[in-house]
């Protein structure tokens, strides 16, 4: 009895032992090839779910970080050469720190041949995915040329028309803005000003540089820049500008209550800001070409260079920069303006936007996108500007009795924080 016991509970060990190594076996013998991907933006789900979708085979570990510690872990995990992603995304402050990493794959070489797919792009996006010697070592899949964005209400009352034409006529240089800024101050009693602050100033001025902030080992003050304090100083003298903090509770407000008249801000800000904090003003919006055209943000894509998944990393970033049927359902469905400006063409005559009053806003930024010039950016970008930034606004704000006061400050703390620069 005992002996047929123990034989039938063998069997059954026996059987249960084989199912649970069955189904071990179905889940980690799977046939789907892996990629891991490391991000610090939501939109690539997105994109991953479009990519396993057409192709079911490809299983993608798609890693969400804050944008706040993302940049270190990056570094960390490059640097120590472990658990490194196969593909990661970087934003275009932090990308001219990274790409001087040299273990990012060259995208140039075959056989990805990057460059057939960076001549589909603006100008300025391929200066910035290559590196120090010309090669691809990323690829941007958003478009981010700038506008004025306006509202048509407050250009009708004090300008007399809300036809993008005509507006970008009348603000062609910064001369014109200053005008129309201290007329518009004026009129309204000081409620309503041109400019929310000097970041729409600033935001302009920092595009359109010839020079980086360091060329051979020596601090470079663009004349952009100098161009920049005067410009601000201006538009805070004559109350062109509101003085609101850039992403700050009364500069959101001021979009739904129409006390600005210009925001200069890149093609994400129409879903991104406008929309999302002005949702009640659709059709009182427009978009118009400012004194210089420029852009901003930007997202790109790089593989590691020791990855076991190259021909899957390079696939799946194929598919996000070029793939025609993708990259229109994301343009369409999410107001997404492209790097690839042959499909942003192809889409520009259909695609209007009721927030922006119908405008083919498409069409805008396509033909904004091939003016943008192609600022120069090194690894300091990130640190220096926000040591400028601080400066400027302490001039602005009385902190420094002359430019020079700032500029001679603004050289001793970059001088202090990069003893390798030279900034004197």
């Amino acid at each position: 009895m005992r002996k047929n016991f123990f034989v039938l509970f063998t069997t059954i060990l026996m059987g249960l032992s084989m199912v649970l190594s069955g189904c071990s076996s179905s889940a980690s013998g799977s046939n789907k090839k892996e990629l891991t991907i490391w991000t610090f933006t939501d939109e690539a789900k997105d994109a991953v779910k479009a990519f396993e979708e057409r192709y079911p085979d490809i299983k993608v570990n798609l890693l969400f970080i804050t944008n706040d510690n993302y940049v270190q872990k990056l570094i960390s995990v490059l640097q120590a050469g472990r658990k490194v992603p196969d593909v990661f995304f970087v934003e275009n402050t932090y990308w001219p720190q990274i790409k001087q990493i040299p273990l990012l794959e060259n995208l140039s070489q075959p056989p990805y041949n990057a460059q057939e797919i960076a001549d589909q792009q603006f100008q300025y996006i391929q200066d910035i995915e290559k590196d120090e010697d010309g090669n691809i070592v990323g690829l941007g899949y958003q478009g981010t040329p700038g506008a004025f964005y306006y509202r048509r209400d407050l250009t009708k009352k004090y300008l007399g028309t809300d036809d993008p034409d005509k507006v970008s006529e009348m603000i062609s240089s910064w001369d014109k803005v200053m005008a129309i800024g201290e007329k518009v101050a004026k009129e309204s009693n000081g409620k309503v000003h041109a400019l929310s602050s000097s970041s729409d100033i600033s935001i302009v001025q920092s595009s359109n540089i010839k020079e980086p902030w360091v060329v051979d080992g020596k601090l470079v003050i663009d004349q952009a820049r100098m161009d920049e304090i005067d410009l601000t100083k201006e538009a805070r003298e004559k109350n062109v500008e509101a003085k609101y903090e850039s992403w700050g509770a009364a500069w959101t407000a001021s979009m739904q209550k129409g006390t600005v008249m210009f925001y200069a801000e890149p093609t994400w800000g129409l879903p991104y800001i406008f929309e999302s904090n002005a949702p009640d003003t659709s059709g009182k919006w427009g978009l118009a070409h400012g004194p210089k055209e420029f852009s901003n943000g930007g997202t790109y894509m790089a593989m590691y260079s020791k990855s076991n998944h190259k021909d899957l990393a390079w696939q799946f970033m194929k598919f996000y920069t070029s793939d025609p049927e993708f990259s229109k359902n994301l343009a369409t469905s999410q107001q997404y303006f492209l790097s690839n400006k042959q499909i942003d063409s192809e889409l520009a005559p259909e695609l209007t936007s009721d927030f922006l009053g119908g405008q083919k806003y498409f069409e805008f930024f396509a033909e904004a996108g091939e003016e943008v010039p192609s600022a120069p950016q090194t690894k300091y970008d990130n640190d220096i500007n926000s040591i400028w930034s601080n400066k400027l606004a302490q001039y602005l704000n009385g902190g420094f009795k002359t430019k020079e006061q700032m500029i001679k400050s603004f050289r001793t703390e970059v001088g202090n924080n990069f003893p390798e620069i030279d900034a004197n």
